[in-house]
């Protein structure tokens, strides 16, 4: 049957409006299911946050109990070192408390002997009387002999009670020493039982942090399996995403000449490309961007790479304020920790194009702008953890 050129444009007219209106719905779910994605990603994103801010708080706590334990191991040392002095000390004293006995025996075993030798004389004259000394001098054969006699018996005499009284003062003082040195060997004995006292003390206090410790650092192995986890499912859920965005018409085909730098001036880099030490968990970790730092701190506007369209505009977790932008051809850069957007999902923006401004959202350790290229059809820089590709560019080569 012929059918008119009116007829044939009629048919093709109606073919083309099926296939839009069943093309449609399919797009649709594409687009509802990058959105539940993307939701489920930032929930995996604030538990993985979650994970790190109470990673953080267990490691300073950690960091607090190492720096009490080296207080606290100064201390003994110090109180040990006190000990020994003591014992030293207490050592000596015990020496001169040895030696003042001595001296006291010795001190007490002559004034026996004066003692001795007075009650001897005095016994004498009990038995004799007297007489026995007026014998002795009238033996003399001379006045001067008398007198002679008499004097060397008052000497006698004076000399045993002096020798008497002063034994018995050396005796005393002697004594007197004796008792200061025991005072003394008393007190450092107590010193030295109070600080054996704080010395244990300390010790239990030492022991109890290091309890404490063991248990924080189970709890920081556990925080950080936790996050590894959430990083795996989350590397899973990205790659899904991408998958899906990849599925996605766009009308652009790759970045087309040099990226513009994605920050005005003044700014530095403060952190490079590669491997470096986290600042949170201080590990060594893979830094898949660039950072880069405006000058005191400011507020300086994030400007878009390149032409592209806004795939993702929003918070995302660690990242903070996000911003994805898809080039075509596999190729999305991302710009992170901004303090305010300029722009929504959908949007088309140009080259140099203001996005958002420079801030310190999610992880962030001061103001700065974390930036990476993804190149989803080029070669996987490298692997993951848990083994997926890792398709983060190094952005210093994609830059005149």
């Amino acid at each position: 049957m012929y059918l008119g050129r009116s007829t044939w444009l009629a048919v093709l007219l109606l073919a083309f409006c099926l296939a839009f209106i069943f093309a449609v719905p399919a797009l649709a779910i594409t687009n509802d299911e990058i959105e539940a994605r993307q939701q489920e990603l930032e929930e995996i994103e604030k538990k993985r946050r979650d994970e790190k801010s109470a990673l953080e708080q267990r490691l300073n706590r950690e960091a607090a109990l190492k720096e009490e334990l080296k207080l606290l191991e100064a201390r003994i040392h110090e109180l040990r070192m006190d000990q020994e002095y003591l014992t030293g000390e207490i050592g000596l004293v015990e020496e001169e408390i040895e030696y003042a006995e001595a001296e006291l025996a010795e001190s007490e075993k002559e004034l026996r002997s004066r003692e001795e030798l007075l009650k001897l004389r005095l016994r004498a004259i009990q038995q004799h009387g007297v007489i026995s000394y007026v014998e002795v001098l009238f033996d003399s054969k001379s006045f001067p002999d008398f007198l002679t006699r008499l004097h060397n018996l008052s000497i006698i005499a004076s000399n045993d009670l002096r020798l008497v009284e002063e034994i018995q003062d050396e005796r005393d003082v002697i004594q007197t020493w004796k008792n200061e040195l025991e005072d003394k060997k008393r007190e450092l004995e107590a010193i030295h039982r109070q600080i054996a006292a704080n010395e244990a003390e300390l010790a239990r206090a030492a022991d109890d942090r290091v309890e404490i410790l063991d248990e924080l650092q189970v709890e920081i192995a556990g925080n950080l399996e936790a996050i590894q986890n959430l990083e795996e499912e989350a590397q899973e859920l990205d790659s899904l995403i991408r998958k899906l965005i990849a599925e996605a018409a766009s009308q652009f085909t790759g970045l087309d000449g040099d990226l513009a730098w994605p920050i005005e001036p003044p700014t530095w880099i403060s952190s490079g490309y590669g491997w470096r030490r986290d600042p949170f968990s201080g590990n060594q970790a893979w830094h898949g961007g660039i950072d880069i730092a405006p000058h005191h701190g400011a507020a300086n506007y994030i400007l878009a790479a390149a032409t592209g369209e806004v795939i993702y505009s929003g918070w995302n977790g660690g990242y903070g304020n996000c911003i994805m932008i898809d080039h075509g051809d596999g190729t999305v850069t991302l710009y992170a920790h901004m303090s305010s957007l300029l722009v929504q999902k959908g949007e088309i923006v140009t080259w140099g194009q203001r996005i958002a401004r420079a801030g310190t959202t999610g992880y962030s350790t001061g103001v700065h702008l974390h930036f990476e290229v993804r190149e989803f059809n080029k070669p996987p820089v490298r692997s993951y953890p848990s083994g997926g590709p890792d398709h983060r560019y190094n952005p210093m080569g994609y830059f005149q």
